[in-house]
């Protein structure tokens, strides 16, 4: 039983390991929409910027370039987010299939076991019906 047991603990590793991965790549699909989020800013002022027919004044030039600034930066920032988030889910997912190889490798050790304790049962029984057998023809010689 104690196979069992480690196979237990196995498939709990793998649930674990999918979990984990499942997560991160949640987390992963937040903070691409971030960056999806501070492109289309970055856009809209950037346009804003270059169609604009009237006359803005200076300061709200500065103040929007600032901003624009300030939002490419923001996209610099979720790009080095987004690049560490799929390192960590490449990480969760090379764990995921170590996880899931060890859990099959201790199925087939289990399948084998009980093969081989159904085995050793047949043989048993066999053993004890063909010492009962014996034991009757026995009884009908003597008889």
């Amino acid at each position: 039983m104690k196979l069992e047991s480690l196979l237990n603990l196995k498939i709990w590793k793998e649930d674990e390991a999918k979990n984990r991965f499942a997560a991160l790549l949640k987390e992963l699909a937040a903070e691409e929409k971030k960056l999806v989020e501070l492109e289309g800013r970055y856009s809209t002022i950037g346009r804003k910027l270059e169609c604009t027919d009237e006359m803005v004044n200076i300061d709200e030039i500065k103040r929007l370039n600032e901003y624009l600034e300030h939002l490419l930066i923001g996209i610099h920032h979720q790009k080095r987010v987004i690049a560490e988030k799929e390192r960590q889910v490449e990480e969760a997912r090379k764990a995921l299939i170590e996880a899931s190889k060890e859990k099959r490798i201790f199925e087939k050790l289990d399948e084998r076991h009980k093969t081989a304790l159904k085995k050793e049962h047949k043989r048993k029984e066999q053993i004890r019906t063909d010492e009962h057998a014996g034991m009757g023809h026995y009884r009908k010689k003597s008889n």
